[in-house]
């Protein structure tokens, strides 16, 4: 258990950082779309980012499309309020269980949260009396939003999502297709204790999903690519000989497999489309198991769907994107800490870039309200996190402008000397013109004023080439200057000395 001074000292330092600088970094905007040395210089990044994923289509998201779906125990509702900090923009839906007072409803529509009802669970089939409502709520918050959206995030009232990162994922994966996407998972393969993440958890790559640029040998298992990921893939492809001739999905206590409810999953609107409310509830209500995320689990692969990872984390043993698990929520908070005081390596940050969710677990803090500042505090540090990172964005935005103007100064340089070239080159055609003219049938006087006039209308041309040239210099050097200013104004509302 943590103990209370460790949780209040790393408070007092969230609280520190966040006072001085959330209200500036939290809220500041990006460069100005309208800046012409930032789209310049964004439209090249997005070019070789666009180079980089060549052959993987995307699939825009904003906030609008995701909704959140979650479980709550009405003495759960100061950590289920302090998750508004991270869902501002998403439109959520809150499973209670017990009807929500009016106020509490009324309350909750100026936070884009839908509040229903669904009772405990008598007698008990688990561990917990809510595990029936923890594992239908995906399915009751579709029952109310209908097809409005395109990805619904599921975890617990303590899960911590972490936007950027989760919309920064799906803009790989067609939200039409039955997704159900996690890293963390419960497995257990043989009698005996379960544990998690478990990177040997059955589960499939996305079908799109480039893993050569990946070394092999770090992946756990030969897992399958699915769009969908479906439960006979996976036995078809099984080569370490964990399913049965049924495919009869592992079930406690000889086996176990399942989502981590705390850890979190993503679920497209395709998935929750292609199993019925109706179906899950008559499955849900059929079983004996540990938890809601095991229900859910179960009833998802017995309608022929499994799960599927999100790839990167699979090649990556360092990373778990969904939660790192099993009790790590302090690493994280000073992970965090170290970004923000330049004491992040590279592990640390791809670490940090690639989190798209965190356990709070919120029942092994002294009092609820510590974890409800905890997640506030968390979700802070992560925003001037993400700040600093879009500030050095712009600082190589800037770089490129400034590349681009050494480039331009080096052109017009070029143009001139093949102006001069062309001057010498016309002297003498001329001269050689004359002379053939002057033992031809033209006169003298005829030849000159032939030269004459070619001559003119050549420094015509070179002087119109001339003005281009330094348009286009002024241009180069205004392009960086506007760059240099857009990025030094992004810079002055920080007010957190040494993190620009």
């Amino acid at each position: 258990m943590i103990t209370k001074a460790v949780l209040y000292a790393t408070l007092t330092i969230s609280t520190a950082l966040l006072l001085d600088i959330l209200p500036a970094s939290v809220q500041a905007q990006s460069l100005a779309a309208s800046d012409a040395a930032t789209q310049s210089a964004q439209a090249k990044l997005a070019a070789a980012t666009a180079a980089q994923n060549a052959g993987r289509k995307k699939y825009p998201v904003t906030r609008e499309d995701i909704v959140v779906a979650m479980p709550v125990d009405q003495a759960h509702l100061t950590v289920a309020h302090a998750s508004r900090v991270w869902r501002k923009g998403v439109r959520t839906f809150v499973a209670g269980n017990t009807p929500a007072p009016d106020v509490l409803v009324q309350e909750g529509k100026l936070h884009n949260e839908t509040w229903s009802y669904y009772p405990d669970d008598s007698p008990l089939r688990s561990l917990y009396g809510g595990d029936t409502r923890a594992a239908l709520v995906p399915y009751l918050a579709h029952d109310s939003f209908g097809d409005s959206y395109k990805w619904l995030l599921y975890g617990d009232d303590d899960t911590v999502w972490f936007m950027e990162s989760v919309m920064r994922l799906l803009q790989d994966f067609d939200p039409d297709l039955p997704y159900f996407i996690t890293d963390h998972m419960w497995w257990a393969s043989t009698p005996g204790r379960a544990s998690h993440p478990n990177p040997e958890a059955p589960r499939c790559l996305p079908c799109d999903f480039d893993d050569s640029k990946f070394d092999q040998s770090l992946k756990p298992f030969n897992a399958p690519k699915g769009c969908p990921c479906t439960a006979q893939l996976i036995c078809e492809t099984d080569d370490r000989g964990i399913f049965n001739q049924y495919c009869d999905v592992p079930k406690a206590p000889m086996s176990t497999y399942s989502m981590h409810g705390g850890a979190g999953g993503i679920i497209s609107v395709g998935m929750l489309r292609a199993v019925s409310l109706d179906y899950m509830e008559k499955c849900v209500k059929s079983l004996y198991s540990t938890g809601g995320d095991a229900f859910i689990s179960i009833c998802t692969w017995q309608a022929g769907y499994a799960m599927t990872d999100p790839g990167y984390s699979f090649f990556h043993p360092d990373v778990n994107m969904f939660d790192p698990g099993p009790e790590d929520r302090m690493g994280n908070m000073m992970k965090l800490v170290r970004a923000l005081d330049h004491r992040c390596d590279d592990i640390c940050q791809h670490q940090l870039t690639n989190m798209l969710t965190l356990h709070v677990r919120s029942r092994v803090f002294p009092q609820l309200e510590d974890a409800a500042q905890f997640i506030k505090a968390i979700i802070g540090m992560y925003d001037v996190f993400m700040e600093n990172k879009r500030i050095k964005a712009a600082q190589a935005v800037a770089n490129l402008v400034e590349v681009d103007s050494t480039a331009a100064a080096a052109a017009v340089a070029a143009e001139a000397a093949a102006l001069q070239a062309d001057v010498q080159a016309l002297s003498v055609a001329e001269v050689e013109a004359a002379t053939t003219a002057a033992t031809g049938d033209m006169t003298s006087s005829q030849v000159s004023a032939s030269k004459q006039a070619a001559l003119a209308t050549a420094q015509q041309a070179i002087q119109a080439r001339a003005v281009a040239d330094a348009t286009d210099a002024a241009a180069a050097v205004a392009l960086q200057n506007a760059a240099a200013a857009a990025l030094a104004k992004k810079q002055s509302h920080r007010r957190l000395q040494g993190l620009a």
